[in-house]
């Protein structure tokens, strides 16, 4: 999804609303089981210029652990590289 900030953190934040309360009723779902913040770890934000990772506030541990692996990763591919490439050429 590509959108302006302010839109993308309403849209992410309303997904982890459904998210808590699908696990508080124990209701398991595939799809939604992706917006686990602990397993995630954070929210890329991808630009041209380099790499972000947006985390939250309340995070522990593991979520700190897998977003820290999420930025290696972002670094090791090059990422933002590969996306300045297409949309600057």
């Amino acid at each position: 999804m590509i959108c302006d900030g302010l839109t993308g953190n309403v849209i992410l934040k309303l997904i982890e609303s459904i998210y808590d309360l699908m696990i508080k009723r124990d209701i398991k779902n595939d799809y939604f089981d992706r917006f686990d913040y602990e397993v995630i770890g954070g929210s890329p934000v991808l630009g041209i210029n380099g790499n972000v990772v947006i985390g939250h506030g309340v995070y522990n541990e593991v979520a700190i652990k897998n977003m820290i692996i999420l930025a290696y990763r972002m670094a090791e591919s090059n990422i933002y590289l590969k996306i300045k490439q297409t949309y600057t050429d």
